[in-house]
């Protein structure tokens, strides 16, 4: 029997521990691996969750620069990844991140599909390799090759003193190495799990800066959460326990705009996930806690996960003051609208009633006083007087007559109309007027002013058939921009306030909403025009202020008209009326009128009083007639509009020629087309029509004076 040779015993077993520190150290390592590559993988498949998610609302606008954005960043953030590719269900690639793989490295393929409900967006398809593993692998590798061959010397030695000395050595060196180890894994796993925190903590700020209203629901319709702006809105901002894990349908979406009930199984914000498709809804209402509701726009999209809707997510906007644009905006351009076709409608009457009114008084003059037939000329001129104060009423809704504004106090203004308003309101209606302790100084037309008035207050007693109360009252307020947006209308600043208050018998909203169209009335055939509140509303438009009106069936009607404020030191201007001037003349008028009817009327007044008359039908004839004629010709007659060459055209033609003509101007539009149309000089004068022959005498006579005195050598 062979003598147990302990040196021998002691080499094999070096032998074997050392083989056995080699396979265990490539066991180790090759689990670590595996871990560390599992590792690589899940972050890799959160990143990609991540860029899908991040990309999704891009994908619903249909914005591929902002995915193409975002997978060129991702791509070049991490150096593992050598391919990121966003390819459509058609297999069209709409974007797309490489760069080259190195030889011999282990990769991964991983892929993330988008969908919206069952339609598949976009689908991710990411490559990546695990070079970074594969580094610390073969490090790894090293170290426990390394620490084989030395735990084996260390433990050979350390056994070979117990043979010879009898003794053991620790092993902390081996415990210590692997201790680094480990603690490195888990700073490595901390980074990334705070990176992830980052990112989600990034997307919640998002989502509570938003200025919309969101929130979620969950497959039974709870609510799972709302941010701030939604909470706000709907009324939840101090207690959001009351909204969040309830029901969300019953508490702000159970009725209908009209009031009727919205059963929960027919919502469409439930459809989206029931469904797992998007809605788009506009017209509907929400309800606030306080229990009253708004108009509201909303996007309900669903919650997928894994092909598979979890609930759905709401983003809505109170619109409110958008509606409260929209009407005040559709109100103005119909109003618009309507004073063009006013303008247009004064104009084509001006000229009638030019002819009607001359020919009458042409008429009258020749009659003799006991003439049987001159009370039917009287009445015809009576009518085209009343006429023409149609056309002025027109012009007034239109803001295109002209205004003599003057500094005056509102208060006095109202005072010196008391007794006109009792008798235009009647007796059995009790007038009351509230006026402000100060003076309300506004620059204003005294004659427009008080047309409003007395419109408002016809307008009050025939609400007040029976009787009641009319109260005017004048204040002093001062409008800031949150009125100014409110109500769509006025400039911020200090205005005076006419308030005129009747006890009748009130209107509906429609009725509220046409009061200022010209025409409307709600009076029986024959008792009214229609023109009167068109009026108020023209004259203070003119104004630079605005009327607003408050009225409900059966509690009345309240008036308010905001004027601008000026300073009260401002004096209050005064004219002088116009003199008494002969009418009639020996000179000659080049006459120029395109009406035939108009000329022909003209011509026989001008030369019925004396004058000469040169008649042209439009502008290039007159300016003919007029080199033909100059010398002899005193005074130029022009209608301002003519076919070929207008009477401005003709002026400016005939100035060249001859400088310092007196020159008048006749015109059936408004002022304010009249002044685009011509800014002729001192010494042209404008007539407005319908004009009688007295007044467009009397203006001819002043003229050629003007200009005779003008010559006269001092």
């Amino acid at each position: 029997m062979r003598a147990f040779n302990p040196l021998s015993t002691l080499l094999t077993f070096i032998v074997v521990l050392f083989v056995f520190l080699i396979m265990a150290a490539s066991l180790i390592i090759f689990q670590q691996q595996e871990l560390l590559q599992q590792a690589v993988r899940d972050r890799a498949e959160q990143q990609l969750d991540l860029m899908a998610d991040a990309s999704f609302e891009a994908l619903l606008k249909s914005d591929y620069v902002t995915v193409r954005t975002f997978v060129k960043r991702w791509g070049e953030a991490t150096k593992e990844i050598h391919q990121i590719r966003a390819v459509t269900p058609n297999g069209f690639v709409l974007a797309e991140y490489r760069q080259p793989v190195v030889a011999a490295v282990g990769t991964y393929v991983l892929a993330k599909k988008v969908v919206i409900g069952t339609t598949e967006l976009v689908t991710f398809h990411m490559v990546g390799d695990f070079s970074q593993v594969d580094k610390i692998a073969a490090q790894l590798k090293v170290r426990l090759l390394l620490g084989s061959l030395l735990i084996t010397i260390l433990l050979g030695g350390v056994l070979w003193f117990v043979f010879r000395k009898m003794a053991l050595l620790p092993l902390e060196a081996m415990v210590e190495e692997r201790t680094v180890e480990l603690r490195s894994e888990l700073a490595e796993r901390e980074m990334v799990e705070h990176s992830l925190r980052e990112q989600k903590e990034h997307l919640g700020l998002i989502l509570q800066s938003m200025a919309e209203g969101i929130y979620g629901v969950d497959l039974r319709g709870n609510c799972t959460f709302c941010n701030p702006a939604g909470l706000r809105i709907l009324g939840y901002e101090e207690h959001p326990e009351e909204l969040i894990g309830k029901k969300i349908h019953s508490l702000i979406h159970h009725t209908r705009p009209d009031g009727t009930r919205y059963p929960a199984e027919e919502c469409k914000i439930y459809c989206a996930y029931r469904e797992g498709k998007g809605f788009h809804g506009v017209g509907e209402v929400f309800w606030r806690a306080d229990g009253t509701c708004f108009p509201v726009e909303y996007w309900a999209q669903p919650i997928m996960r894994d092909g598979v809707a979890i609930g759905a997510v709401t983003a809505f906007v109170d619109i409110t003051e958008q509606r409260k644009l929209e009407e005040q905006l559709h109100q103005a351009q119909k109003m618009e609208s309507i004073g063009i076709l006013a303008g247009g409608v004064a104009h084509d009457f001006n000229n009638i009633l030019t002819a009607i009114i001359g020919y009458g008084n042409l008429a009258l003059m020749k009659m003799a006083t006991d003439d049987s037939f001159r009370p039917n000329i009287v009445n015809i001129l009576e009518a085209a007087d009343r006429a023409s104060h149609l056309t002025k009423d027109l012009l007034l809704f239109s803001r295109k007559r002209a205004l003599d504004r003057k500094s005056l106090d509102l208060n006095s203004s109202i005072r010196k109309m008391e007794r006109f308003l009792l008798r235009v309101i009647g007796e059995d209606i009790a007038f009351k007027t509230i006026l402000y302790d100060d003076v309300l100084p506004v620059m204003a037309d005294i004659h427009q002013l008080e047309q409003v008035l007395v419109n408002i207050a016809i307008n009050a007693r025939d609400a007040m058939p029976k009787g009641g109360i009319f109260t005017m009252r004048t204040a002093q307020i001062t409008l800031d921009e949150q009125f100014v947006r409110h109500h769509g209308h006025g400039k911020p600043g200090i205005y005076a306030v006419i308030s005129a208050e009747d006890s009748g018998k009130g209107m509906s909203k429609e009725t509220r909403q046409r009061i200022f169209e010209p025409f409307f009335t709600t009076k029986d055939m024959g008792k009214g025009t229609g023109l009167g509140l068109a009026v108020v509303y023209g004259i203070v438009q003119q104004h630079d202020g605005f009327i607003n009106v408050y009225s409900e069936p059966g509690a009345g009607t309240t008036f308010k008209i905001f004027l601008p404020l000026i300073a009260a030191s401002e004096s209050e201007e005064s004219s002088a009326g116009p003199g008494e001037f002969p009418v009639a003349g020996t000179e000659t008028i080049l006459l120029a009128e395109d009406d035939d009817t108009l000329r022909a009327m003209m011509q026989s007044v001008l030369s019925e009083f004396g004058y000469t008359v040169i008649a042209a039908v439009d502008g290039q004839e007159a300016v003919e007639k007029f080199i033909a004629d100059q010398d002899r010709i005193d005074l130029l007659l022009f209608d301002l509009v003519m076919p070929k060459m207008s009477g401005k055209e003709a002026y400016d033609e005939i100035v060249k020629v001859k400088k310092g003509i007196r020159t008048i101007f006749a015109s059936g539009y408004s002022p304010d087309i009249i002044h685009e149309k011509t800014s002729p000089g001192e010494i042209v004068t404008i007539v407005y029509k319908p004009i009688s022959p007295t007044d467009l005498l009397r203006k001819i006579r002043s003229i050629l004076d003007e200009g005779k005195k003008a010559a006269q050598p001092t």
